[in-house]
Formats: structure tokens, sequence, C-alpha cells
């Protein structure tokens, strides 16, 4: 048996060194490279998709090259230099042999084999916003502050069609009772305008993969946002229904002696709120007191339920200080005033409980119309549980030389 083992190898080697017969091989899942992209790209192309990425390659040639060959020296490459416009191209591939074999002596069996449909797309760019999200809770009495990225923003290169879907990238960090400051690096998702992960993205290309997150975590306390009224036009702060939004602003906990039981937006003065009216007011936070996340102002909405307010056109209009040998001429002989107070002493109201008084001794000569400052007034019963709402009315007149 062994002497016929040895024969045998003996004849092989024989054959396969002295009489180097001719065979067929195949190599299998060969590697389907592409060449010239630099050029696509100078055309504002790019390679999207090849039908093939391997392929199976039948070749003839003496036994002793087909023995050398295999996939990890052996090739196949489409040329896409000179394709000018998007579309699939049906590309014959170019075998690529190690240097060390002789081409002439190994020969493709199967030329029609070797066609691959190329798919080529217009190539873009883009610049898209990375948002950062905090993913989790806080430990009690901590709040995560904004979250920053660094970069804030990420250049993608890609086919138009598909950069074209892409709105923003997400990356999130997060935990369980978080009590410290969070900053790592994180991956990206690409997003829609719907806030729906884009998928089919292998031919998209981002100048980073992952960006560092800072989520700033503290320890915090509320504090109370309050509001005072000053009485006019009929009404005082006992009449007043208000709600304040936010009705109170986080701040770092810090040296608790040192904040404040609340914080005051300031004062409204009831002779300018005609009705249900809402102020917007700054928050003004008190110094040595650090804000977290804190608006810069604050709505308070204002109803006065219990008070009616009415319009009452008035004609005593008084004039003032006429200049010598002067007429005025008013545009109007009656004035519209705002009255509020009790409905009962509302309705009992009359035109002639209001009275009108125009300084004339600031108004110019002349035909053209001027518009001066009144000084409106209630008298005789009118003055009880009414007053009048607003201090900025006027009366438009003409003072000219009189005939």
């Amino acid at each position: 048996m062994a002497l016929a083992v040895l024969i045998a190898f003996g004849l092989w080697f024989y054959v396969t060194n002295v009489e180097n017969p001719t065979g067929t091989a195949t190599l299998r899942d060969l590697p389907v490279e592409v060449q010239g992209r630099a050029e696509l790209a100078e055309a504002g192309l790019m390679v999207t998709d090849l039908s093939q990425e391997t392929m199976n390659l039948k070749v003839t040639g003496k036994k002793k090259t087909l023995m050398k060959l295999d996939k990890k020296n052996v090739s196949l490459a489409v040329d896409v230099s000179s394709i000018t416009e998007a579309g699939d191209y049906d590309l014959s591939c170019k075998t690529v042999f190690p240097v060390h074999v002789n081409t002439d002596s190994v020969s493709v069996s199967s030329w029609n084999e070797r066609t691959v449909t190329v798919t080529v797309e217009k190539k873009g760019t883009k610049t898209i916003p990375v948002r950062g999200e905090f993913v989790g809770t806080e430990a009690e009495d901590c709040m995560a502050g904004a979250v920053t990225t660094d970069p804030a923003e990420l250049e993608l290169t890609g086919p138009e069609d598909s950069l074209d879907r892409i709105e923003y990238a997400l990356v999130q960090v997060g935990g369980e009772s978080v009590s410290d400051t969070i900053s790592e690096k994180a991956p990206v998702v690409f997003m829609d305008g719907d806030g729906v992960p884009v998928e089919d993205l292998e031919n998209i290309t981002s100048s980073a993969a992952q960006v560092q997150v800072t989520v700033p975590v503290r320890r915090v306390v509320k504090v109370p946002l309050t509001v005072s009224f000053r009485d006019g036009g009929g009404a005082s702060a006992e009449d007043v229904t208000y709600r304040i939004t936010p009705d109170s602003v986080t701040v770092e906990a810090g040296d608790a002696a040192a904040l404040p039981d609340a914080i005051s937006l300031g004062e409204i003065d009831l002779n300018e709120v005609y009705g249900d009216t809402t102020f917007t007011l700054p928050i003004q936070i008190p110094g040595g007191i650090k804000a977290w996340g804190a608006p810069d102002s604050a709505s308070v909405s204002v109803s006065l339920e219990k008070l009616e307010s009415r319009q009452i056109a008035t004609g005593n209009i008084r004039l003032t200080h006429v200049p010598e040998g002067c007429v005025a001429s008013l545009s109007s002989p009656k004035l519209y005033v705002w009255v509020r107070g009790t409905p009962s002493q509302v309705s009992k109201l009359t035109a002639d409980e209001i009275t009108v008084e125009v300084d004339l001794s600031g108004a110019s000569l002349g035909d053209e119309l001027q518009r001066l400052p009144a000084t409106v007034t209630l008298v005789g019963e009118g003055e009880k549980n009414v007053g009048i709402v607003g201090n900025r009315y006027s009366v438009a007149l003409r003072l000219t030389p009189s005939p």
C-alpha cells in the first residue's frame, strides 16, 4: 500500500511539473473592486450599489499556474471613470491576476458572466444640527440642564436623495437617578423631519460617527413667583383673580440660607387693566442666586370678575388756558371714557358725572389738527365705588386766531 501511494504521488508530480497539462478551475467569491471613484467624484457622482459584491470566475490554464490562484490574489475590477451621468450601467469586469502569474498561460472561460450592474447617483453634501437628549431620571432634588454637543453640527456626504431625507442627528445619554453631570461620547442616529430614524444609510458618510455630549445636573430648589397690584380704576387687589405661569423658578440649591422665600415680578397698575389681560413680566433673579433653566419672563393672567367695565361718551369737555385771541375747535364734541366699578354703580353712572379738562397752554396755533392730553374725573355720586380706567386720554382740536 505504501508503495502504491508513493507511485501515485510520483505520477502526479510528473504530470503536474513535467507534462503540466491544461485544466479548468473555478475561483469562488472573488471581490469586485471599483476603479475610477476619484474621477466620478469630480463629476459630482458616486457609486451607491453593485449588483454583485463578489462573483465566481472559471479560468483555464496550465495546472501548475491554476494551483497558484485563489481569491486572496485574484480580483475583479470595474472602471467607472468614464461615467458622466447618474444611472444604472452594465459593466464588464477586468480580471486582475497576481504579478507573478503569466497571464498568457491562463484565460477566462466565462466572459459573459463577468457583467456587473453599477448604480451611480448624484453626490451631495449637507450640514445638519446635532440634538442632544437626556434619557432617564434625575435623583431627588436634582435636575438636568440643557444638553450640549460637540460638535453642534455634522457634515454629511452621500446621494442627494438620501441626504434630503435627513433633518438632524439625534444623540441620547442618560441613566437612572442621575445626580452628577454627564459627559461622554455617544453615537448619533440620523432622523427625518417626523422624528423617525432614517434607514438605508450605507452610502452616507458623516464628519463624525460619535459626538461629545454634556448634560449638566445640579441640586435645585423651586422658588415661587409673586406679583403685587396697585389700586386704580375702581379696582383693588381684593378684586383681582390672577394666575402666574410659571408659578415658580428653579434655582441651584447652593446656600439654602441665601435663597429668598419668593421672587417678585413687580407691580401691576390696575388703572391700566381694562379687562381680562395677560401681562408678560421679566423674572429678576436676585444677585448671588443662579437660575437653573428658568425662563426670562413669566405671564400673569389678570381677571376682575366681580367688577363691571363700561364705556361712556361724555360731552363735559372743559378747555382751560385758551390763548388770548384764539379759538379752539374740537374735532369731536364727545370723549369716550372707560369706567369700572360694582355692577349696580356702573349701571347708574351718567355722562353728566364725568368731566374732562384740557389744558391749552402748550397748544400750537394753526389749522393743523393736534392732540392734547385730557384729565378725566368723576363728580357727585359717580365718585362712589366707580373709577376711571386709564390715564392716557386725549382730545383732538385746532387752535386758530379769532375772526
